[in-house]
Protein backbone atom coordinates (compact mmCIF):
# COMPACT_ATOMS: atom_id res chain seq x y z
CA UNK A 1 0.00 0.00 0.00
CA UNK A 2 1.26 3.22 -0.77
CA UNK A 3 2.54 5.68 1.70
CA UNK A 4 -0.70 8.10 1.22
CA UNK A 5 -3.43 5.12 1.37
CA UNK A 6 -1.68 4.21 5.07
CA UNK A 7 -1.38 7.98 6.11
CA UNK A 8 -5.27 8.20 4.87
CA UNK A 9 -6.18 5.36 7.36
CA UNK A 10 -4.60 6.48 10.16
CA UNK A 11 -5.50 9.87 9.71
CA UNK A 12 -9.58 8.69 9.40
CA UNK A 13 -9.24 5.99 12.13
CA UNK A 14 27.47 13.58 21.04
CA UNK A 15 31.09 13.84 19.90
CA UNK A 16 33.99 12.26 22.38
CA UNK A 17 36.07 15.00 21.27
CA UNK A 18 33.72 17.72 21.95
CA UNK A 19 35.47 19.19 25.33
CA UNK A 20 31.52 20.57 26.44
CA UNK A 21 30.65 16.85 26.64
CA UNK A 22 30.37 14.09 29.08
CA UNK A 23 29.17 10.90 27.43
CA UNK A 24 26.58 12.42 24.70
CA UNK A 25 25.27 15.17 26.90
CA UNK A 26 26.41 18.81 26.25
CA UNK A 27 27.23 21.06 29.50
CA UNK A 28 26.11 24.27 28.14
CA UNK A 29 23.36 23.95 26.52
CA UNK A 30 20.71 26.48 28.02
CA UNK A 31 18.37 23.60 29.25
CA UNK A 32 21.20 22.21 30.90
CA UNK A 33 22.09 25.80 32.24
CA UNK A 34 18.96 26.30 33.51
CA UNK A 35 18.42 28.89 30.77
CA UNK A 36 15.35 29.09 28.96
CA UNK A 37 15.52 27.33 25.50
CA UNK A 38 15.72 28.89 22.08
CA UNK A 39 11.77 27.05 22.07
CA UNK A 40 11.06 29.27 24.71
CA UNK A 41 13.13 32.47 23.52
CA UNK A 42 14.10 33.46 20.22
CA UNK A 43 11.99 30.86 18.29
CA UNK A 44 9.01 31.13 20.99
CA UNK A 45 6.28 32.46 18.12
CA UNK A 46 7.82 30.21 15.31
CA UNK A 47 5.41 28.15 13.35
CA UNK A 48 6.78 24.55 14.90
CA UNK A 49 9.64 24.57 17.83
CA UNK A 50 10.92 21.18 19.31
CA UNK A 51 14.27 20.14 21.21
CA UNK A 52 12.31 16.70 21.59
CA UNK A 53 12.86 17.68 25.95
CA UNK A 54 9.53 16.71 26.79
CA UNK A 55 8.91 13.20 27.94
CA UNK A 56 6.10 12.79 26.15
CA UNK A 57 6.34 13.14 22.48
CA UNK A 58 2.43 14.17 22.30
CA UNK A 59 2.49 16.85 24.19
CA UNK A 60 4.05 18.60 21.49
CA UNK A 61 3.35 16.63 18.54
CA UNK A 62 0.04 14.67 19.13
CA UNK A 63 0.58 11.04 18.84
CA UNK A 64 3.18 9.45 16.94
CA UNK A 65 2.35 7.28 13.87
CA UNK A 66 4.17 4.00 13.36
CA UNK A 67 2.56 1.58 10.46
CA UNK A 68 4.87 -1.70 9.99
CA UNK A 69 8.19 -1.97 10.96
CA UNK A 70 8.89 1.36 12.07
CA UNK A 71 9.72 2.42 15.58
CA UNK A 72 9.93 6.43 17.06
CA UNK A 73 11.02 7.15 20.34
CA UNK A 74 11.81 10.30 22.86
CA UNK A 75 15.71 8.75 22.99
CA UNK A 76 18.38 10.39 25.44
CA UNK A 77 21.23 7.60 23.70
CA UNK A 78 22.40 10.30 22.38
CA UNK A 79 21.72 14.31 21.84
CA UNK A 80 22.62 17.47 19.98
CA UNK A 81 21.62 20.09 22.77
CA UNK A 82 19.78 19.31 25.84
CA UNK A 83 18.96 15.48 27.39
CA UNK A 84 17.13 13.88 24.50
CA UNK A 85 16.41 13.61 20.94
CA UNK A 86 13.78 12.27 18.64
CA UNK A 87 14.77 8.48 17.31
CA UNK A 88 13.04 7.53 14.03
CA UNK A 89 13.53 3.74 12.71
CA UNK A 90 12.19 1.77 10.03
CA UNK A 91 13.31 -2.24 9.97
CA UNK A 92 11.42 -3.09 6.55
CA UNK A 93 9.69 -1.71 3.39
CA UNK A 94 6.45 0.65 3.80
CA UNK A 95 6.86 1.72 7.17
CA UNK A 96 6.58 4.71 9.05
CA UNK A 97 7.71 6.04 12.36
CA UNK A 98 6.86 9.80 12.11
CA UNK A 99 6.02 12.80 14.25
CA UNK A 100 3.34 15.50 12.75
CA UNK A 101 2.82 18.83 13.35
CA UNK A 102 -0.43 20.90 12.16
CA UNK A 103 0.15 24.82 10.58
CA UNK A 104 -2.29 26.74 12.12
CA UNK A 105 -2.91 29.73 10.01
CA UNK A 106 -1.72 27.72 6.88
CA UNK A 107 0.52 29.21 4.90
CA UNK A 108 -0.10 30.31 1.21
CA UNK A 109 2.72 32.59 0.46
CA UNK A 110 5.87 33.65 1.25
CA UNK A 111 9.40 31.60 2.46
CA UNK A 112 9.14 29.03 5.24
CA UNK A 113 12.69 28.30 6.91
CA UNK A 114 13.31 24.49 8.48
CA UNK A 115 16.29 23.67 10.48
CA UNK A 116 16.91 20.14 12.55
CA UNK A 117 20.09 19.17 13.56
CA UNK A 118 20.25 15.40 12.28
CA UNK A 119 22.43 11.99 13.25
CA UNK A 120 22.34 8.90 10.83
CA UNK A 121 24.65 6.63 11.55
CA UNK A 122 27.28 4.93 9.26
CA UNK A 123 26.64 1.75 7.51
CA UNK A 124 22.82 2.05 6.92
CA UNK A 125 21.53 2.28 2.87
CA UNK A 126 19.37 4.88 2.04
CA UNK A 127 16.87 3.71 -0.47
CA UNK A 128 14.73 6.93 -0.90
CA UNK A 129 14.00 6.79 3.01
CA UNK A 130 11.54 10.19 3.64
CA UNK A 131 12.59 12.03 6.36
CA UNK A 132 10.74 14.98 6.33
CA UNK A 133 7.43 16.09 4.88
CA UNK A 134 5.63 19.79 4.11
CA UNK A 135 2.79 20.00 2.72
CA UNK A 136 -1.14 19.11 2.98
CA UNK A 137 -3.14 16.40 4.92
CA UNK A 138 -2.89 12.74 3.74
CA UNK A 139 -4.28 12.19 0.35
CA UNK A 140 -3.38 10.16 -3.30
CA UNK A 141 -1.30 11.15 -4.44
CA UNK A 142 -0.18 13.41 -1.40
CA UNK A 143 0.47 17.05 -2.55
CA UNK A 144 3.55 18.04 -0.77
CA UNK A 145 6.97 18.12 -0.73
CA UNK A 146 9.00 15.18 0.35
CA UNK A 147 12.83 15.41 1.65
CA UNK A 148 14.13 12.49 1.32
CA UNK A 149 17.80 10.53 1.64
CA UNK A 150 18.86 8.50 -1.57
CA UNK A 151 22.19 6.80 -1.94
CA UNK A 152 23.33 8.77 1.10
CA UNK A 153 22.72 12.27 -0.68
CA UNK A 154 19.16 15.01 -0.16
CA UNK A 155 15.99 14.05 -2.52
CA UNK A 156 13.22 16.26 -3.19
CA UNK A 157 10.28 14.33 -3.94
CA UNK A 158 7.08 15.80 -4.95
CA UNK A 159 4.32 14.64 -7.56
CA UNK A 160 2.64 17.29 -8.32
CA UNK A 161 6.39 18.50 -10.15
CA UNK A 162 7.76 17.84 -13.20
CA UNK A 163 10.30 16.42 -12.80
CA UNK A 164 8.66 15.04 -9.86
CA UNK A 165 11.93 13.66 -7.88
CA UNK A 166 15.81 15.45 -7.72
CA UNK A 167 19.02 14.75 -5.98
CA UNK A 168 21.86 16.52 -5.07
CA UNK A 169 25.01 15.22 -4.88
CA UNK A 170 26.52 16.23 -2.01
CA UNK A 171 26.76 13.12 0.55
CA UNK A 172 25.50 13.76 4.29
CA UNK A 173 28.07 12.96 6.91
CA UNK A 174 27.51 10.10 9.00
CA UNK A 175 28.13 9.51 12.52
CA UNK A 176 28.31 12.78 13.45
CA UNK A 177 25.59 15.41 14.38
CA UNK A 178 24.79 17.99 11.43
CA UNK A 179 22.83 20.48 10.63
CA UNK A 180 20.07 20.54 7.65
CA UNK A 181 18.18 23.31 6.76
CA UNK A 182 15.79 23.99 3.91
CA UNK A 183 14.26 27.17 2.18
CA UNK A 184 10.82 26.80 0.59
CA UNK A 185 9.58 29.49 -1.03
CA UNK A 186 5.73 28.68 -1.47
CA UNK A 187 4.01 29.38 -5.00
CA UNK A 188 1.82 27.47 -7.27
CA UNK A 189 4.13 27.89 -10.12
CA UNK A 190 7.48 30.28 -8.85
CA UNK A 191 8.25 28.34 -5.96
CA UNK A 192 11.91 26.68 -4.96
CA UNK A 193 13.61 24.57 -2.96
CA UNK A 194 16.79 24.89 -1.31
CA UNK A 195 18.31 22.48 1.13
CA UNK A 196 21.81 23.02 3.13
CA UNK A 197 24.02 20.41 5.13
CA UNK A 198 26.22 22.61 7.63
CA UNK A 199 25.55 25.90 5.54
CA UNK A 200 26.96 24.31 2.06
CA UNK A 201 24.20 24.18 -0.96
CA UNK A 202 23.35 20.63 -1.22
CA UNK A 203 20.32 21.07 -3.47
CA UNK A 204 18.60 23.55 -5.44
CA UNK A 205 15.25 23.64 -7.74
CA UNK A 206 13.20 26.45 -8.98
CA UNK A 207 9.82 26.58 -11.10
CA UNK A 208 7.89 24.58 -8.84
CA UNK A 209 4.50 24.09 -7.61
CA UNK A 210 5.07 24.26 -3.78
CA UNK A 211 1.63 25.24 -2.60
CA UNK A 212 -1.04 22.98 -1.76
CA UNK A 213 -4.80 23.85 -1.82
CA UNK A 214 -5.50 25.63 1.49
CA UNK A 215 -1.93 26.10 1.96
CA UNK A 216 1.03 24.02 3.72
CA UNK A 217 -0.61 23.21 6.99
CA UNK A 218 1.70 19.47 7.63
CA UNK A 219 4.81 19.26 8.79
CA UNK A 220 5.98 15.64 9.67
CA UNK A 221 9.72 14.27 11.03
CA UNK A 222 11.21 11.20 11.38
CA UNK A 223 10.53 8.46 9.35
CA UNK A 224 7.71 9.31 6.97
CA UNK A 225 8.00 6.22 4.46
CA UNK A 226 10.98 3.82 3.81
CA UNK A 227 9.61 3.20 0.42
CA UNK A 228 11.07 -0.30 -0.68
CA UNK A 229 14.34 -0.31 1.69
CA UNK A 230 14.27 -3.42 3.46
CA UNK A 231 17.29 -2.73 5.29
CA UNK A 232 17.28 -1.05 8.78
CA UNK A 233 17.48 2.42 8.93
CA UNK A 234 17.63 4.90 11.56
CA UNK A 235 18.03 8.38 12.47
CA UNK A 236 18.15 11.16 15.15
CA UNK A 237 16.75 13.94 14.62
CA UNK A 238 17.09 17.68 17.91
CA UNK A 239 16.58 21.34 17.86
CA UNK A 240 13.96 21.68 14.88
CA UNK A 241 12.45 24.80 14.36
CA UNK A 242 9.87 25.70 11.18
CA UNK A 243 9.43 29.33 10.78
CA UNK A 244 8.45 32.22 8.41
CA UNK A 245 11.72 34.10 9.38
CA UNK A 246 15.32 32.81 8.17
CA UNK A 247 16.63 30.04 11.15
CA UNK A 248 20.38 29.79 11.59
CA UNK A 249 22.25 26.41 12.32
CA UNK A 250 23.91 27.86 15.54
CA UNK A 251 24.86 28.09 18.17
CA UNK A 252 22.39 26.23 20.06
CA UNK A 253 21.75 27.82 23.73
Amino acid sequence: MRRAAWLWLLASAGCSQDPYFIGEHRLDSGLDAGLPSECESEFASALMCSGFEAEDLASEWGEPTMVNAGEIERSTERAHSGQAALRAASNGSESIAVVAAELEPAVSSGTLYLRVQMYVPAGLPTEIINVLFLGAEPADPFVGLDINLEGGALQIFSPQNNPARVTGELLIPRDAWFCLRAEVVVSDGEGAVRLFVDDEVALESEALNTLPTGGVSLLRAGVDWSSAQEASFEIYMDDLVLDTAPVACGPIP
